[in-house]
């Protein structure tokens, strides 16, 4: 397993197509089945990153290529295709969905022709990933979407105007873009903007306060008795949805919290080990995020390495006694971070 990642990056590397990608994500999926054993998770997840980051630049570089051949607008001086959501984050797990923007710099003048080129290019580039096994993303994050593509000026403009709202959906915007990492083109665009964003939301307390509100939502699934509360109708009765039982409300936390204390990190490990070294989390409660955070990521990874709707529930009765053990523990931890934010938003009410 040691070698998976530079041997499927190499294949990756030569790929012209959206069946070769899928073959090399497949290939990932196939490896990890095999090899998942709890003392090789820190390298699984590398690997994980890794490959993910390969077919997605491969996948960009022959969107590009493509829209440079069909001679489409105006190919801008400079512009970046950025990865938000897990991938931004560098936690996903083997089947993720597409969360991606560009933004793009050039002359006023050319900006129409510009975004032509722009636009083509995001239209090929979705469709290939979502061939190679990303699915469409439901929010519509993907650089298909105007909000998702633009220019440093439209950019500058567009978070303006969510920033003065504070709109739950305009929330909901400022909380995704905290992701944006760049992966390809030029990087400097996207880091700048999320620098930008980061320190414009910490100048304004009432919104940055409504933020961390929003972080409170939703509630871990755990009772006051220690009682985890499963699915109880439908299709997923009886099982616990690893994103929303307290793997959410972590990362959500820890973002907000970088913004309170002007961090301006994309992924949330670098997040965490920025607020311990600032001071914001105690060396303590660093350490049992750091451990809740493992937790949720080796359940999802192990229980989801099949494609298909619905891989985020797991059955209770199907974890190891083992795993039900630290999952209570990891949920008991998000719900302390929860409060941790809610005191530092009642200080800025105050």
């Amino acid at each position: 397993m040691e070698s998976l990642a530079a041997k499927v990056v190499e294949r990756l590397n030569r790929a012209e197509s959206a069946a070769e990608l899928r073959f090399c994500h497949d290939e990932l999926a196939r490896e990890l089945r095999r090899c998942l054993a709890p003392e090789q998770m820190k390298q699984l997840a590398g690997d994980v990153v890794c490959v993910h980051e390969a077919i997605l630049r491969r996948a960009f570089f022959l969107a590009e290529r493509e829209t440079m051949k069909r001679s489409v607008g105006i190919r801008p001086p400079a512009w970046c295709w950025y990865v938000m959501g897990s991938i931004g984050r560098r936690e996903p797990t083997i089947w993720t969905d597409q969360d991606h923007g560009i933004l793009f710099d050039c002359p006023e003048e050319e900006e129409a022709a510009c975004y032509e080129f722009i636009r083509h290019m995001a239209a090929v580039g979705v469709d290939m990933l979502h061939e190679a096994g990303y699915p469409y993303c439901s929010g519509y994050v993907m650089a298909t979407n105007k909000r998702w593509a633009q220019s440093v000026r439209g950019w500058e403009q567009q978070l303006s105007s969510y920033l003065d709202s504070g709109w739950p959906n305009d929330i909901r915007f400022l909380l995704i873009a905290m992701d944006m990492r760049p992966l390809y083109g030029e990087t400097e665009l996207a880091e700048e903007g999320r620098r930008m964003l980061f320190s414009a939301v910490a100048k304004r307390p009432p919104l940055l306060a409504r933020m961390g509100e929003h972080v409170q939502f939703p509630p871990v699934p755990l009772g006051w008795l220690g009682n985890v509360q499963t699915e109880r109708w439908g299709p997923h009765s009886g099982a616990v949805h690893m994103k929303q039982s307290g793997y959410v409300q972590l990362t959500n936390a820890l973002k907000w919290l970088a913004c309170f204390a002007r961090v301006p990190a994309a992924d949330t490990a670098e997040r965490r080990r920025a607020l311990e070294a600032a001071g914001v989390l105690t060396a303590p409660l660093s350490a049992a995020v750091c451990e809740a955070l493992s937790v949720y990521y080796s359940i999802r990874l192990k229980y989801s390495t099949e494609a298909g709707d619905g891989r985020e529930y797991v059955l209770w009765r199907t974890l190891e006694r083992t795993e039900q053990k630290q999952l209570k523990q990891a949920m008991r931890t998000a719900k302390r971070l929860q409060r941790f934010v809610a005191r530092r938003v009642a200080n800025i009410h105050a």
